[in-house]
């Protein structure tokens, strides 16, 4: 992947080995890329009462041992090409204390397993998933299981005309080709279109005439697409990995997960627009839609103008 220098992948539970830390160990040997391996301690408020405070502190204090501990020994079956890993227990808020790990050793990725999606809490106020998709400052690929050891299609979702402005779109395709070329997979792009108002056009008494105007209007917007999807795409035809493009006419947040399943995708690349910083408050935004409902992994991108609310001070 080009750009890429530094990885953080994170535990959200105990850490241990799975196939998901296997893909960044092989991602970070393959690019030259330095690894660190974080657990993340989410602690209660500390009791004020003396002896419950000690206890308190005893047992955290060997909490974060083991969790250094089960790093170090992971990290030491790692070392054959990575001799760099590096080992973080971060205590606190999780996504928090990750986005400020991002911030304070200027990491370009953050790689983890989904997190379990199941209860009112997570769907009201998010995983930590939708949370990192939300807030982090650099790429967040959240990994789930294949049923084979590498990526064979990878999907990359652009909004040629919408959204994106094309520096971010270009960003989306190299990201997206570059890890195609990595895993010698297919690549496709797929672009989501549609004409604005055209269902509340459809839905008045026109004349036939009229009909035929709205017609002539979805199909010029077509084109726009085509042409536009075309023109982003031109420079990448050039690279060695197939690139199929899809065009497809109706809502991202449906279309998206609908054309992953019938592709067979194993990673889709996409655009991550958020227009509220509250915490958590994710719902309805395209990107956690996805999320949501993809069965492959995702790996979201910030736009160039992205700042991150999180800083490396307490509020």
């Amino acid at each position: 992947m080009k750009r890429l220098r530094r990885i953080l992948y994170v535990f959200e539970d105990e850490p241990e080995r799975n196939a998901s830390l296997a893909r960044a160990v092989d991602l970070a040997r393959r690019t030259g890329a330095s690894l660190t391996l974080a657990a993340v301690l989410e602690r209660p408020e500390r009791p004020e009462e003396e002896a419950a405070a000690r206890a308190y502190e005893t047992v955290y204090r060997e909490l974060e041992r083991e969790a250094r501990e089960a790093l170090a020994s992971i990290a030491r079956d790692h070392r054959e090409g990575l001799p760099g890993i590096q080992c973080r227990v971060l205590v606190g808020t999780p996504h928090v204390e990750i986005v400020r790990e991002v911030l304070r050793e200027k990491h370009d990725l953050v790689m983890k397993t989904a997190s379990p999606i199941g209860g009112l809490a997570a769907h009201l106020f998010g995983t930590l998933d939708t949370r990192l998709v939300e807030l982090c400052p650099c790429p967040v690929w959240i990994d789930k299981p294949i049923p084979h050891e590498r990526y064979e299609r990878i999907l990359a979702a652009v909004q040629v005309l919408e959204q994106e402005t094309p520096e971010h779109a270009v960003t989306i395709l190299e990201i997206a080709s570059s890890i195609a070329e990595i895993e010698q997979a297919e690549l496709h792009v797929l672009n989501v279109w549609s004409l604005p108002g055209e269902t509340r056009l459809r839905g008045r008494a026109f004349t036939e005439a009229v009909k035929r105007e709205i017609d002539m209007l979805v199909e010029h917007e077509q084109k726009r697409h085509e042409a536009a999807l075309e023109a982003l795409l031109s420079p990448f035809r050039e690279r060695p990995i197939a690139i199929r493009a899809h065009l497809v006419k109706g809502t991202p947040e449906v279309a998206i997960p609908e054309q992953a399943e019938r592709l067979g995708i194993d990673l889709i690349v996409m655009g991550s627009h958020v227009h509220s910083h509250l915490v958590g408050l994710l719902l309805g935004t395209v990107t956690e839609a996805v999320l949501r409902q993809a069965k492959c992994a995702l790996l979201t991108v910030k736009p160039p103008d992205f700042e991150t609310p999180i800083t490396l001070e307490e509020s």
